[in-house]
């Protein structure tokens, strides 16, 4: 069975023994304190090296910051060439990112321009679907005479307002053998329409 890796970090020897002494604590009382044994903070100068929790628990019992008591790591010195070549190196990360960039909107630029040709084609289909305003006008007066006789301007102004064109319905009420008559006389004259049998 793998065991779980303990992170380690190396203790500030000198700067644990000046905060216990700031504290007034002794070594061996501190080593109790944390529940080790008498010489366990002693041993830290040969041996800095511990598990990170234990740096926790020492910061915690000396009211510290974690992380206070450790070995701050000497950062080598990077020179002008270094530099340069760290910058180099984020440089072409970047120019990578922005052609993988690039490629990915040109994918979706390629798929946006297929899909608004599939629905010009769609549309265009409907197009062909849709009825013509004289097979609207030819439904429309069926409807408008099926209880039998209406006032023709009644039916014209109807058809008006469902947008069928006067042209379409005048050939459509030809086509399908609309008859009319007349009543009255003067002001009061009105024109009907019905279908003839």
């Amino acid at each position: 069975m793998n065991q779980p890796k303990i992170d380690k970090v190396k203790i500030d020897y000198d700067k644990l023994c000046g905060e216990l002494k700031k504290q007034g604590k002794t070594k061996c009382a501190f080593s109790l304190e944390m529940g080790r044994y008498k010489t366990f903070v002693s041993c830290l100068k040969k041996n800095p090296d511990q598990p990170e929790a234990v740096e926790k628990i020492m910061c915690m019992l000396l009211g510290l910051e974690e992380g206070s008591l450790i070995v701050a790591e000497d950062v080598p010195e990077q020179t002008d060439a270094t530099v340069l070549t760290n910058i180099h190196k984020q440089i072409v990360a970047e120019r990578k990112l922005l052609e993988e960039a690039a490629e990915n909107i040109e994918k979706i630029w390629s798929k946006v321009n297929a899909n608004t040709l599939q629905l010009e084609r769609i549309k265009e289909c409907v197009k062909g679907f849709e009825k013509s305003g004289y097979e609207k006008a030819i439904e429309f007066l069926k409807n408008a005479l099926a209880d039998g006789k209406a006032n023709s301007e009644e039916v014209t102004m109807r058809s008006d307002g469902a947008g069928i064109k006067r042209a379409d319905l005048m050939k459509a009420k030809r086509d399908i053998g609309v008859d009319s008559c007349t009543t009255g006389y003067g002001k009061s004259q009105k024109t009907w329409w019905f279908l003839s049998k």
